[in-house]
């Protein structure tokens, strides 16, 4: 299996930069990892939302590997325990899939057209969250989802 995530926009925080290379380090060690950043817009008073939001789902769309089971992190997508998660990647691979490509949006999150291109609407919780924390999240929860289908003992 192969990760792809695609992330609207630089990681800003330092202390999220360093977790997010901490993961990504803990996560390779299972799965081959690429991370595309795609450049967020610039968001200005005379800017529309729905401008930004339609550009930068554009690029995000544009940075997804043809053949890849997409999934787009959105606040009504569907949410998953950790074991939930490990178990539907699983099924995943079981039916042949061989690249997983996951979307985390910018500030305003992604147009109804990319939604509508995802195979999966993944929520990370109910609770809001910064795109920038989203990613380390993201990271955490796969790297988890690993050590529970190799029945190892992070996650407790």
């Amino acid at each position: 299996m192969k990760i792809h995530l695609v992330f609207v926009g630089k990681t800003r925080e330092l202390y999220l930069r360093e977790g997010i290379e901490d993961f990504l380090g803990r996560l390779r060690r299972y799965v081959q990892v690429e991370v595309k950043t795609v450049r967020s817009e610039r968001l200005t008073r005379e800017s529309q939302a729905t401008r930004v939001v339609a550009a930068e789902s554009e690029k995000v769309a544009a940075a997804v590997p043809r053949d890849a089971h997409f999934v787009v992190l959105d606040r009504q997508g569907k949410q998953m325990s950790s074991e939930g998660l490990a178990h539907w990647w699983q099924r995943l691979e079981q039916a042949g899939c061989r690249k997983l490509c996951f979307a985390v949006g910018g500030v305003l999150g992604f147009s109804n057209d990319l939604r509508s291109q995802a195979q999966t609407l993944l929520a990370l919780s109910k609770m809001t969250y910064t795109h920038e924390m989203s990613r380390l999240i993201l990271l955490e929860q796969l790297y988890r989802a690993c050590t529970i289908m190799r029945g190892e003992k992070y996650h407790k």
